[in-house]
């Protein structure tokens, strides 16, 4: 159940009110009768929590440091002070990091006179995770959130127009890149053969590593040592797949047309693009993150039509350069 007087999505709106609080100075032995009194119908007791008169939290113990504990002890006496919490109004996906962070099962939420207002459990958490991927999801392929089976024609197709006819303007660019070289396309029709296979595996290697890096970034904290791990690695792979993709191709332009040169142009592009198209999938989603904006929204047919256009320019360039010895 959700608590409408929270704002949406924020840890007060998926909170619950199944726990139990204790008077700080109640001894063990009256803490253990208390919960055995209140516990009937109450679900994941994981933790007790300590309060003062004023009743903010002071304290908190798990069911076994309690059982454990000797009874005439006070709670004051065993209880850690040093507590992990959320305050009402923080993003739920924030929430989910502190989760990943701390490995707790249960963490209580405060209000900003620190007084007990519930508690959110890993099982919340893990419905969180879920909804918020379906969000990520849906903005990789710039489809837009909140569109599922039920949502009616026009509500989805406006949610996903204004990506797509931002794509659309920046694709214009491409038709610019190919009547730019228009000269060397007349010269040597046989590129224009090759043109959908270049960008289109620029474009999906692209958005590979954007899944990778969006799917890690829900998962690893990262730092500075493991975003230039990570860079590095989409470099080696890039070159991996550059070059592989890269010989298979030119070996099919040579037994095509006959011609080496034509087989090393396509090849080297390709290998060229691939690359870069791996470096923009990884470095883009990285650097939203770096900014606090969410990585998702470097959506999949961004990436794609960027890469798009870094991939015509490249292989015509080449092409260019290669012109007389192609012919």
């Amino acid at each position: 159940m959700t608590n409408n007087m929270y704002a949406h999505e924020t840890t007060g709106a998926i909170m619950k009110q199944e726990y139990v609080v204790l008077q700080e100075f109640s001894t063990i032995e009256q803490a253990i009768y208390y919960l055995r009194k209140n516990v009937q119908g109450k679900r994941n007791i994981h933790y007790v929590y300590m309060v003062n008169e004023s009743q903010q939290l002071t304290g908190v113990l798990s069911i076994r440091e309690l059982l454990l504990a000797t009874n005439a002890y006070m709670l004051t006496d065993v209880m850690k002070r040093e507590i992990v919490s959320l305050p009402t109004d923080l993003d739920q996906e924030e929430a989910a990091k502190v989760f990943r962070d701390k490995d707790l099962v249960s963490i209580p939420v405060i209000d900003d006179k620190r007084k007990l207002k519930g508690v959110i459990h890993v099982e919340d958490i893990i419905d969180v995770i879920h909804q918020e991927a379906d969000e990520d999801i849906g903005m990789l392929t710039a489809s837009g959130k909140e569109i599922d089976f039920r949502t009616k024609p026009l509500k989805a197709a406006g949610r996903r127009l204004p990506w797509l006819i931002i794509l659309l303007f920046v694709g214009l660019i491409s038709g610019g890149i190919i009547e730019r070289f228009e000269e060397t396309l007349e010269q040597v029709v046989a590129l224009a053969f090759f043109m959908p296979m270049i960008a289109g595996m620029t474009g999906n290697t692209g958005t590979q590593s954007l899944a990778v890096v969006v799917r890690g970034l829900v998962s690893e904290k990262l730092d500075m040592k493991k975003t230039a791990k990570l860079l590095w690695r989409e470099l080696l792979v890039g070159i991996i797949i550059g070059i592989t993709c890269a010989i298979v191709v030119a070996l099919i332009a040579f037994v095509w047309r006959g011609s080496l040169m034509l087989g090393f142009v396509v090849g080297i592009s390709l290998l060229c693009t691939l690359i870069i198209g791996t470096l923009a999938g990884t470095i883009i989603p990285l650097i939203l993150y770096k900014f606090n904006a969410d990585p998702a929204v470097a959506s999949g047919p961004l990436i794609t039509t960027i890469n798009d256009i870094l991939s015509l320019l490249i292989y015509f360039g080449i092409a260019t350069m290669f012109i007389s010895k192609i012919m």
